[in-house]
């Protein structure tokens, strides 16, 4: 076994949420008078953030939000996305699999997302994949994010380990910048919601197929 520890990403990484919110968040600025976003300026917004995906939203489709109109906007936005079917939004190709395979072979598990909590729980239970993980960290359980390494040492050290025997896996530059600032080897996915080229990002194992991360895990 290589490291023990393993810190995933959520959206992009374990699951595809891409259909729903774009649709979500299209109907959502449908209901203030704005126009749909298209799949591709949807990814743009997403990463950093629900308050930042709602004002980059909001930014491409006709004036910015004042300060003013925010927190209430966001409120509405995480009731209407958290309560929404979420019928498109689906774990990618062998995340499930790939999950059992991890727990039996001993490793623990975390997730560390920068989505809200409403949402996150949402999600998760709705596809039954909470079970896999020891600890689940969403954007409200710490005061700071990803690429603020914080919320991943913390999650090693809620799983009981050490940041030595740790990894990150995500699909993106802010995943990359957490973990490098962490100090943990980071491995990122091709196919999620990656605003860098990843010659540019720089990850220490790049993978196109969730299958492949046990081999990978065992090299490092």
């Amino acid at each position: 076994m290589g490291k023990k520890y393993v810190i995933f990403d959520l959206d992009g990484t374990l699951i595809d949420s891409i259909p729903d919110m774009c649709q979500e968040i299209s109907l959502f600025l449908k209901d203030h008078g704005r126009r749909e976003l298209s799949t591709q300026e949807a990814k743009s917004i997403i990463g950093n953030g629900a308050m930042m995906m709602l004002k980059g939203a909001f930014a491409l489709t006709g004036e910015s939000l004042n300060e003013s109109e925010l927190d209430e906007l966001f409120k509405c936005w995480l009731s209407r996305y958290s309560h929404a079917q979420m019928a498109l939004t689906k774990p990618y190709p062998h995340v499930v699999d790939t999950l059992k395979k991890l727990k039996q072979n001993g490793y623990k598990l975390s997730i560390c997302t920068n989505k809200p909590a409403e949402p996150t729980k949402a999600i998760l239970t709705k596809l039954d994949l909470a079970k896999y993980f020891d600890v689940i960290l969403d954007a409200d359980a710490l005061p700071v994010r990803k690429p603020d390494p914080a919320p991943l040492w913390e999650a090693v050290k809620r799983m009981g380990g050490t940041n030595e025997d740790a990894v990150m896996v995500g699909d993106g530059e802010t995943d990359a910048q957490a973990a490098k600032a962490a100090g943990f080897p980071v491995i990122l996915l091709t196919y999620g919601y990656a605003h860098l080229p990843f010659e540019e990002i720089q990850p220490d194992f790049l993978i196109d197929d969730f299958a492949d991360l046990p081999s990978v895990l065992d090299k490092i």
